[in-house]
């Protein structure tokens, strides 16, 4: 027996009428020779248009064609989750399951962490990380032979990141899992792509919304750099524009553009005789009151007015003629209310329309659609109905807003407070949006977003201008700044967005601003001794060593396990040559971290500059053996190896640092070790 979305799905699907011709331009490409096809479909169009409706079709064909099909919709936030997606139509992804369970697994312990280093999420991005990488510029040779040590600090966050992930995770696959799902998750899906064995059909809807984290990586899907795909494959892109031709201009060979307008004057009429609308006189009030917009007209008709008499007046919106043709009062209130919830499932349908009697007609509106996190209005009837249940109800508005918020997740509790109380509650949810992005930095614009939406929902200003700065806003440092200065917020949260700030800023050698930032963060939160050590940190990487001890020291009196709090402090006593000091609290950090990657390296500098060289050597190796792309610590070996003499072993690890940054560090480091050495200089010469 077929399960109760396998019938909704197929009552959605059934009866469709129009875009016969979109229909059968994708068949007839599917049943031609796979040399012979076009890949990548287009689909466009505004709002109701009935591309998600288009997209079911096509779906429906690929299947009916022996395809495997996956989906994307508005409900992934991020890469993995969109693969995630993808994969739950595609059958037994085997691998691809795996990698993602232990990456959602790796970031759960990681996010509840308390010993995770200060700005993690930050950093747990790929843009971000390349960002840190990109900021530490040229990594300098240490001591007496460096150039500028400074441009080492910019390096130490990705360390940081590297050294706690190895420390807390079982290999290096995983720590490259964490750092960079994409590049992980991906080939692992290509892989099982190939092994399944049958026609291939992905699908991207509403991708106006996930293209700002799809856009780039469906292009380097495409062109091979995760594997090469299977030949037997089609994708559907679908959203309100075109794929941007600058981006996209590569694939005008494969690609197909399906624009799509309204329904056609006679495509509609079929549509309503489909469904038993044939009164002229209905059939003329449905057409002028959806303007022929296939949501519009597939929701009038459903209602199946037979009578002029259940036309009346015909001036009013599409949502309050489907509400009047409803002949049950109680369906009437659980569609207006059921679009309260941005999405939902029984049991916020339930709390939305004060009983779940009504759910099981509800979803098999069309214009009630199921995806990855629940049920959806469409936008277009879904913007009406929460027009028409605020000009009715604005007691019931409020009160079933408060009650969907006392039951929901942090966001969509923000969410529905925004909508019952507006402009009143916004410091609430701009202090939930520097909540996450304290936590996770890419959940940020989801919540950007949220607060536009309500904005405009509740045709409220002050939150529409706030959302709209907030979107609008694409760096993160930019979109936290926005908030560091609201007089409305509390003192905490300031002082949370001023720390937040502060380690981006940090991150991208901007120390002063940086250090302002942490300083305002200390006065409005004086308590907060982790502010403190910030600070402290941010003194040392300025090379005001001696001023950044206090801070340190603050920190280390009220969390004396703070194995990164030792290592900077490790850090400032070497930059101030107290190296009894720097090794005691150098030990104490690995002690407490047993596979602390800097801490290790930066105790190897202090045993360096001490001439305790086989020791340092000890450490250089260790560091390297947890973490073999450690360039800091490669860099500090070969001048470990050039100062004993042993130019052999050099060489190797010249070559080895060549290969990880293409030779950019190498061959400075060579410019100052070689001195004349013929052998060096022929391994420079050697470098890519």
């Amino acid at each position: 027996m077929p399960s109760f979305q396998e019938i909704l799905r197929s009552r959605q699907a059934g009866g469709f009428i129009g875009r016969e011709q979109q229909l059968a331009l994708f068949a007839e490409n599917l049943r031609l020779p796979v040399t012979d096809r076009q890949f990548l479909f287009s689909v466009h169009g505004a709002a109701g248009i009935g591309k998600s409706f288009l997209v079911r079709q096509f779906r429906r064909i690929a299947v009916e064609h022996g395809c495997a099909a996956g989906q994307v919709d508005e409900s992934a936030y991020d890469l993995p989750s969109a693969l995630a997606a993808l994969a739950v139509g595609l059958g037994p992804c085997k691998e691809f399951t795996k990698r993602l369970a232990a990456y959602r697994q790796h970031r759960q312990d990681l996010d509840s962490d308390p010993t995770a280093p200060e700005g993690l999420s930050s950093l747990l991005t790929r843009s971000t990380v390349r960002a840190g990488l990109a900021a530490a510029g040229e990594v300098p040779v240490v001591g007496g032979i460096a150039k500028a040590i400074d441009s080492k600090s910019a390096a130490e966050d990705v360390d940081k990141l590297r050294v706690f992930l190895s420390r807390k995770l079982r290999s290096r696959d995983d720590v490259q899992l964490v750092m960079s799902p994409a590049d992980v998750l991906t080939p692992a899906l290509v892989r099982d792509l190939n092994s399944l064995g049958k026609p291939l059909a992905l699908f991207f809807d509403t991708y106006e919304r996930t293209s700002p984290f799809l856009d780039q990586w469906l292009r380097e899907l495409l062109v091979g750099k995760y594997g090469d795909l299977p030949a037997d494959m089609v994708f559907v892109v679908a959203g309100q524009k075109p794929l941007d031709l600058n981006q996209w201009g590569d694939f005008l060979s494969v690609r197909t553009d399906l624009p799509l307008e309204v329904f056609t004057e006679e495509e509609a009429r079929r549509f309503l005789t489909s469904r038993n609308v044939t009164d002229p006189r209905v059939v003329e009030v449905i057409l002028g009151l959806s303007g022929r917009l296939p949501v519009l007209v597939a929701m009038l008709a459903e209602a199946h007015p037979a009578e002029v008499s259940d036309v009346g007046d015909p001036s009013g919106s599409a949502v309050e003629r489907f509400l009047k043709w409803e002949p049950d009062p109680d369906r009437r209130t659980a569609a207006l209310f059921g679009a309260l919830p941005r999405k939902f499932s029984s049991e916020e349908f339930a709390i939305a329309a004060s009983s779940a009697d009504h759910l099981s007609w509800l979803v098999q509106q069309p214009f009630v659609t199921e995806q990855a996190d629940g049920f959806h209005y469409h936008d277009v009837v879904r913007s009406q109905m929460l027009r028409v249940l605020q000009r009715r109800s604005p007691a019931e508005w409020r009160s079933r807003h408060l009650a969907l918020a006392d039951q929901a997740e942090p966001l969509e509790h923000a969410y529905h407070h925004l909508c019952a109380d507006r402009a009143a509650a916004l410091p609430e949810a701009l202090c939930g949006l520097i909540t996450a992005f304290s936590v996770r930095r890419s959940r940020a614009p989801q919540w950007a977003r949220m607060i536009l939406q309500a904005g405009r929902e509740t045709d409220t200003p002050e939150v529409v201008r706030r959302g709209t700065e907030l979107v609008e806003n694409v760096d993160y440092t930019a979109l936290i700044g926005l908030l560091v200065d609201d007089s409305s917020l509390p003192a905490p949260a300031r002082a949370l967005a001023r720390a937040e700030r502060g380690v981006l800023l940090r991150a991208a050698r901007d120390f002063d601003v940086a250090l302002a930032d942490f300083q305002s963060a200390i006065d409005l939160a004086p308590d907060e001794v982790r502010y403190i050590g910030e600070r402290g940190e941010t003194l040392r990487r300025m090379g005001r060593p001696a001023e950044a001890l206090p801070d340190l020291d603050r920190l280390l009196a009220d969390e004396p396990d703070n194995a990164w709090a030792y290592g900077c402090r490790g850090a400032a006593f070497q930059a101030l040559e107290r190296f009894e000091e720097s090794l005691a609290d150098l030990d104490k950090a690995i002690e407490l971290r047993r596979k602390y990657t800097w801490a290790i390296g930066t105790r190897a500098e202090t045993f360096r500059r001490m001439d305790r060289l086989t020791e340092a050597l000890a450490d250089a190796d260790l560091a390297i053996e947890q973490s073999p792309d450690y360039t800091f610590g490669l860099i500090l070996r070969i001048t470990i190896f050039f100062t004993m003499g042993e130019s052999d072993r050099a060489e190797a690890d010249v070559k080895r640092l060549a290969k990880i940054d293409d030779g950019r560090h190498a061959r400075d480091l060579l410019e100052v070790l070689t001195k004349g050495s013929q052998k060096i200089h022929r391994i420079r010469e050697e470098l890519p």
